[in-house]
């Protein structure tokens, strides 16, 4: 696989013939698509989920393309982070269980950074903007977008930072499908156990069957689907030239 923002080879990254795993090199060229943020900003506690979409939406050298996309705060176990070494080659283990962490897409700046610093004390002082990760599904994991240094900074305080996660959701027509594909089951389902209504507690599983399915139904909008990814034009030949002027592999 190979990322790009713009012109520039963010990432290549290779899966083990076994699938048990990815190999990944991040070449150091990546830059986020949001503007800085200011300390004053990040003290007047935003609606970062409106604030970090309008950004997105704007931006020209972000993941966004034609579709829907969903925005909103999740918890990714740091954990399972994995630090980038410009020129340096990192392996994602998916150990037949698939993985779910994060890979920044540059180095984390150390402790001790200027800015780092400062986040550090947002950080104590419980106003750290949140860290902006986009769900790769080719890696079964996430990729920091934004706020490396926030990140670096949280990290060096040993708590969890906050974050939201960028996932591609299912456009109208792909909703219309499943809801109505479910809501026939549903029915056929529910019209067998009306042929039981002697049995008692019949009612009650009727009841718990349509209060599920209208939950399922409010969440779907929601759901995440896969990341969507275009052929390599000349295919594994330019894949490998990619790698060899990067100086990988």
């Amino acid at each position: 696989m190979l990322l790009r923002q713009g012109r520039d080879v963010v990432l290549l990254g290779m899966v083990d013939r076994d699938h048990y795993g990815v190999s990944v090199y991040c070449t150091g060229r990546y830059a986020s698509p949001l503007p800085p943020l200011r300390a004053a900003e990040a003290r007047a506690r935003r609606n970062w989920v409106h604030r970090y979409a309008s950004w997105l939406d704007a931006a020209d050298n972000g993941p966004l393309h034609e579709g829907r996309w969903v925005l909103r705060p999740c918890n990714v176990p740091l954990s399972l982070l994995v630090a980038p070494v410009v020129g340096s080659t990192v392996y994602i283990d998916w150990d037949g269980n698939g993985w779910g962490g994060v890979l920044p897409l540059r180095p984390l700046s150390p402790p001790d950074a200027g800015r780092v610093k400062a986040y550090r004390k947002q950080v104590r002082e419980g106003v750290l903007p949140p860290v902006l990760v986009w769900a790769v599904s080719g890696l079964d994991g996430h990729v920091v977008l934004d706020g490396h240094d926030r990140l670096a900074a949280a990290l060096a305080e040993e708590v969890a930072p906050p974050m939201l996660v960028l996932t591609r959701g299912m456009d109208a027509a792909e909703q219309r499908s499943v809801l109505e594909s479910t809501e026939a089951h549903v029915t056929g389902v529910i019209d067998n156990l009306r042929r039981r209504e002697h049995h008692p507690g019949v009612q009650r599983q009727i009841d718990a069957l349509v209060q599920r399915h209208a939950q399922a139904a409010a969440l779907l909008p929601y759901d995440a689907k896969r990341t969507r990814a275009w052929p390599l034009p000349g295919g594994a030949a330019a894949w490998d030239a990619e790698a060899a002027a990067l100086g990988w592999r």
